[in-house]
This record gives C-alpha cells, structure tokens and sequence, in this order.
C-alpha cells in the first residue's frame, strides 16, 4: 500500500465518521423537537382543563368583602397623617390577606441621606448573581 492509497483510505474514514456523527446529531435534534412540541401541547390542555373549571366554578360575585382590619400598633412616628397609616394597612392587608396574622409594629419615615439615584446605584451594584 503506497502512500495515496493510505491517502485515500484516511480521508474515506474520515468523511463517514463525519457523516455518522451529524447524522445521530440530526436524529437527536429531531427526538428533542418532537418531545418539546408533545410535552407543550399536553401543557396546553392542562392549562385549557383548569381554565374551563375555573369557568365553571367561577360565580359572580354580588357583594363585597370586608376585609379584617389589619393590627397597629401605637408607634407612628409625627408627622404622619392617619390617611397614610390607613393606606399601609390596606396594602398589608391586600398582600397578606384577611388571615389575622399580619401585624404593623410601627411606621416611621425613611432616612433620607441617599437620593433615589444612589440607593439605585446601591442595589444594582450589589445585587447577587
């Protein structure tokens, strides 16, 4: 065997474990795209069954609810009006619930040594990975 056909022999080899290796790509490729495109059609229809009992469970509501008053206490700094007190408890308690477990210790102004500007600058520095 001279040294073309040695030649000929390698670049044969070669180009078939080229071919081998992007065929079982392809093929691996076209397992994955078929298992997403089934796994996001059963998604669909498990998100149109919850939609159609939500639908079907779902009634008009004629009166509104009274939410429980959220607990506060006594320390509120001067200076703050009972409107902004109410507001806070109303966000408490539209974020917690009417559970009964929140609890407003006490409401005072923030300290404003930094503008809005640093303490943005503060938080996107040092924010975690």
């Amino acid at each position: 065997m001279d040294f073309s056909d040695k030649l000929i022999t390698s670049l044969t080899v070669l180009l078939t474990g080229f071919v081998v290796v992007f065929a079982v790509l392809l093929i691996l490729i076209g397992i994955i795209k078929g298992y997403s495109l089934i796994v996001t059609k059963l998604e669909q229809k498990v998100k149109e069954k919850k939609n159609q009992k939500k639908a079907a469970s779902a009634k008009p509501e004629t009166s509104v609810q009274q939410p429980k008053a959220v607990k506060v206490t006594e320390t509120v700094e001067s200076g703050i009006s009972d409107e902004i007190v109410a507001v806070i408890a109303a966000a408490v308690d539209a974020m917690y619930g009417s559970s009964g477990k929140a609890r407003i210790k006490s409401i005072k102004k923030s300290d404003n040594s930094r503008s809005a500007w640093s303490k943005a600058g503060v938080l996107d520095n040092t924010r975690p990975f």
